[in-house]
């Protein structure tokens, strides 16, 4: 032992893998000791010295990569779905960055219509989430309980003697109803609907929880909401969608009355039986079907939005729906820029290139049908009409050309009236079929003015020398529309018969889409034709205007244009307007004219929808953020949204399309979604 103890003595240090086992036998020791790896370490041996690198080696540029959320699931889970902070008020809470009120249904009607709900749903202005509870209730508990309530009415009918007793028999008559529909097998269910309004602000949450109640009570709910006062937190626990309801404000239905609540979100929210399908709601998935030939105010419709917003793709959809399964309606496409080709092509509609050689009479007139004379009334002047649109063009050429016309308008006008008067068209609506005069005639007038001003004056001789001065000026400037001139194909008779065709595509055979004066021109023209097309005809005339702005940003234009505006409807032909601004039309008053005839009224995704503009439209903030925010059309999302309003109300859509319809509007020269 004394060696052993000795040899350990000796030993400098152990290493840690050293094992030593004790055992104590009986009142001595035995000490057994099992080394394992025993080091001896005498001497160290020397080392080179250590070399400082850093010098050598470049900082990270990069900024170092933040700490990994290591917080438990449920605390991120809890970020995720839950505000940080709710401050609870007795009428309302702020939730996290959100004002909300929640709402219950304290009345229900005995008898709820279908789809009570629907209008709740259309709203675009106001932004909520609707929560129903509908618990199954036991059948035979149920029965029980109508029986005593309908005993207990008989009874109290049959006891009271006052006039009272009317109104409790027929209670009691409707509550034994009610026991015989549940014994023979109607579902008895209870159920709850929560409604939480929300808003960026007190203000504006007080205003959309007035609208939201305004809804409920009107028809077709005719339900009693009520403010959760002092239970706000219960309440809002009820609305959640995966919640209970803490919060009992709940009442007795019928399987009946249930249906009627789960058909308000999947009720049509506008749909008019020979209309066209603008798209989908937004909120509902359900159909948007409008009938432009149904408004009071105006047939035409106004589309605008910017460059691929989808606009043209709802637009030319729009037109293909209207006319190819309306054996009743005429199509007609007007634009300057070829777009519109391919879906020409599909509708196999007749085309007519106006270029330079074609011609187009500015003072061609037509007689109106009978059915549109009894409608302008006895009063109206179509011939009075008419001259004011020739006089309107011959102001625009003048313009084109950067020439005033002045005071000589009244010269040119004595030369219109008496250019139709010689061919023997008068106010009688039954000399509007002879052959009409054109602007030759015009200038034959010009010239019968400056050979004897005298026959023309009105009272004093010294209107001649007037006369014969503007008319000599008159004749110079008209020079174009002489036989040799630029614009002859305008001074003879027209050559574009609308009569034989139901769809028409008007080429402007225009040279990489440049578009300048001499178009707009001819697109007022045109115009002019299509609207005594439509004078002719019993049928409806759907008649498209793209890029629009290029005959609204003439004064001369705008007040040929207000005229058809004005008495459109008389004649069956909606015009729809498509473009991509909107200045144009608040620039003069004629023009704001002309959008105010529009009874239907279409915004894409449009950058420059601020707060001037959507005051100007009647937007609120919520719709105007709706504009600014739409979805542009693309092929992974297959749509793209909408504000549509429809006689004043708005509604947010989704404009599809079907694969057909996709093939024949794509295949166009199409440049937008």
């Amino acid at each position: 032992m004394r060696e052993l103890v000795a040899v350990l003595s000796g030993v400098e240090s152990v290493a840690p893998s050293t094992l030593v086992i004790g055992v104590t036998v009986g009142g001595g020791t035995l000490v057994i000791g099992l080394l394992v790896g025993v080091w001896l370490q005498a001497r160290r041996p020397q080392r080179d010295p250590e070399v400082d690198l850093s010098a050598f080696i470049e900082p990270p540029t990069d900024p170092p990569a933040p700490d990994p959320d290591v917080r438990a699931p449920q605390e991120r889970h809890q970020d995720a779905v839950a505000p940080a902070a709710v401050a609870w008020e007795s009428r309302c809470a702020r939730v996290g960055d959100e004002w909300t009120t929640t709402l219950y249904i304290a009345d229900w009607p005995d008898q709820p219509s279908d789809g009570y709900l629907s209008e709740l749903f259309t709203l675009t202005d106001v932004r909520f989430h609707l929560t129903a509870h509908v618990t199954p209730r036991d059948q035979e508990r149920a029965l029980d309980q109508l029986q005593t309530a309908a005993d207990d009415l008989k009874v109290d009918a049959d006891l009271e003697s006052s006039v009272r007793s009317t109104y409790l028999h027929d209670r009691a008559d409707e509550a034994a109803a009610t026991y015989r529909a549940v014994e023979a097998g109607t579902r008895v269910f209870s159920q709850g609907v929560f409604v939480t309004v929300r808003a960026d602000d007190r203000e504006e949450l007080r205003t959309a929880t007035r609208r939201v109640k305004r809804v409920l009570r009107e028809q077709p709910a005719k339900l009693a909401p009520k403010t959760a006062i002092c239970a706000q937190e219960r309440a809002l626990r009820s609305a959640a969608p995966f919640g209970t309801a803490p919060l009992d404000r709940q009442t007795i239905g019928l399987s009946g009355a249930v249906g009627a609540l789960l058909a308000s979100p999947h009720r049509p929210t506008l749909l008019e039986s020979d209309g066209v399908e603008l798209g989908v709601h937004r909120h509902t998935d359900t159909p948007v079907v409008v009938d432009p030939f149904a408004r009071e105010n105006g047939y035409a419709t106004f589309t605008v939005g910017d460059p691929g917003s989808g606009k043209s793709f709802s637009a030319k959809q729009r037109f293909i729906r209207s006319v190819a399964h309306h054996e009743d309606r005429i199509g007609v496409i007007l634009e300057p820029l070829n777009d519109w080709a391919g879906v020409a092509e599909a509708l196999d509609a007749q085309w007519i290139t106006v270029g330079g050689t074609l011609g187009i009479n500015p003072l061609e007139i037509t007689p109106p049908t009978e059915q549109a004379r009894e409608q302008v009334g006895a009063d109206a002047s179509p011939l009075t009409e008419k001259q004011e649109r020739v006089s309107s063009f011959l102001a625009n050429f003048f313009a084109q050309r950067g020439v005033s016309l002045g005071d000589r308008r009244t010269t040119l006008e004595l030369a219109i009236e008496t250019a139709y008067r010689n061919a023997g068209i008068t106010e009688d609506v039954t000399t509007h079929d002879r052959a009409s005069p054109t602007l030759r005639d015009v200038i034959d007038v010009l010239e019968e003015l400056v050979a004897d001003p005298d026959a023309f004056t009105l009272r004093t001789d010294a209107e001649a020398a007037k006369l014969e001065a503007d008319a000599t000026w008159l004749i110079d400037q008209l020079r174009p529309f002489a036989p040799d001139g630029q614009f002859a194909h305008l001074g003879r008779q027209s050559e574009v018969d609308f009569a034989a065709e139901d769809l028409i595509y008007l080429d402007l055979a225009q040279q990489e889409g440049r578009v300048g004066g001499r178009t707009t021109l001819v697109m007022q023209l045109l115009i002019s034709l299509v609207y005594e097309r439509a004078k002719q005809t019993d049928k409806e005339v759907v008649f498209v205007i793209d890029e629009a702005r290029y005959v609204l940003r003439d004064a001369a234009n705008l007040a040929f244009l207000e005229t058809i505006f004005r008495h459109h409807r008389h004649h069956d032909l909606s015009i729809q307007l498509v473009t991509q601004t909107v200045d144009e039309f608040f620039e003069r008053a004629e023009a704001e004219m002309i959008l105010d005839q529009c009874a239907i009224k279409q915004f894409h995704r449009l950058d420059g929808m601020d707060d001037h503009w959507a005051a100007e439209f009647g937007l609120n903030d919520a719709q105007k953020r709706f504009v600014q925010e739409a979805v542009p059309g693309n092929e992974e999302l297959g749509y793209a949204e909408a504000l549509v309003g429809v006689d004043g109300e708005w509604r947010g859509i989704e404009v599809r399309a079907v694969d057909a319809e996709k093939h024949v509007i794509e295949g166009a020269a199409y440049s937008e979604q």
